[in-house]
């Protein structure tokens, strides 16, 4: 019957951390989430799993954006690559925070308070809110299949130690659990 050459499921894990430029964080946040998805969920048998990782981050930004960004990215009918790339557009066009922020506000992808006070994140977020959006169509272009995001929050691992605010501190000291401990 083929079922024994099926998956049970798959977990995307795409994802680098805040910090880079916004292209390396839709190519891996939003893209690599497509393409694993892509490749591996026809592979998943009915009723199979896909996990998806993400961020809180993604919903956030998501809930930022303007009521018609926010449409468009629900509506499976509308095409997710041309609002990549007008983000991608506006974050390469300009290079100092106060015009990336006029930017990202003109296409309706402002950054709530992060725009300013932690670009960073906007940036991540936004990848991270597309990479959800793709999760959630391929969700509904595979119904019998079980389809959930999570976001493992604030874990103690080298990725957190890159970040200055953790840097060089003990487990104890960021409030983060151990991959053992999970959050």
């Amino acid at each position: 019957d083929g079922k024994e050459n099926k998956l049970a499921g798959i977990v995307s894990n795409a994802g680098i951390l805040w910090g880079h430029p916004l292209p390396d964080l839709m190519d891996v946040c939003a893209t690599g989430v497509k393409r694993v998805l892509d490749a591996f969920v026809p592979l998943v048998e009915d009723d199979g799993r896909v996990i998806v990782v993400t961020s809180g981050l993604g919903p956030l930004m998501h809930s930022y954006s303007g009521e018609q960004r926010q449409a468009a990215l629900m509506n499976d009918n509308d095409d997710l690559a041309p609002m990549m790339e007008e983000c991608l557009t506006a974050y390469e066009q300009f290079t100092t925070i106060e015009e990336r922020i006029t930017a990202f506000e003109s296409i309706e992808f402002p950054g709530g308070p992060f725009a300013e006070s932690a670009p960073d994140f906007h940036m991540y977020g936004l990848a991270k809110m597309f990479g959800d959006a793709i999760m959630l169509r391929m969700a509904r272009n595979y119904p019998t299949l079980r389809v959930n995001s999570v976001d493992p929050g604030l874990v103690y691992t080298d990725l957190i130690l890159k970040m200055p605010k953790y840097a060089g501190m003990e487990k104890e000291e960021t409030g983060a659990q151990s991959p053992e401990e999970g959050v």
